[in-house]
């Protein structure tokens, strides 16, 4: 088992090592995970094309950043915009604005 201790105080849960992380923040993430899990199996059922799922796997690789870039989300999100998702981008949108 792990010698580390972990704490709450208010709505930062901090470790040992000296840093915190907002919950607000680990829910943020844990949504836009989600609806990019979505997407994904979404994508795979219709057999999309292989860069369109890449853009899904990038995406997901910058939603796990603790510092995501905005530049980074904005450009992968327009690669996808233009493929008629219609609805599930503009709540991955929605979900990728409360991270920053």
């Amino acid at each position: 088992m792990s010698d580390r201790k972990f704490g709450i105080r208010g709505p930062v849960i901090e470790g040992d090592f000296g840093t915190g992380v907002h919950i607000g923040h680990i829910q943020d993430v844990s949504a836009v995970l989600r609806l990019l899990d979505e997407l994904r199996e979404d994508l795979n059922d219709a057999q999309a094309p292989t860069s369109t799922i890449e853009a899904v796997d990038d995406l997901r690789v910058e939603a796990r950043k603790p510092r995501p870039r905005k530049e980074v989300t904005e450009h992968l999100m327009e690669k996808l915009a233009d493929r008629g998702l219609g609805e599930q981008m503009r709540e991955l949108a929605k979900a990728f604005d409360a991270l920053f």
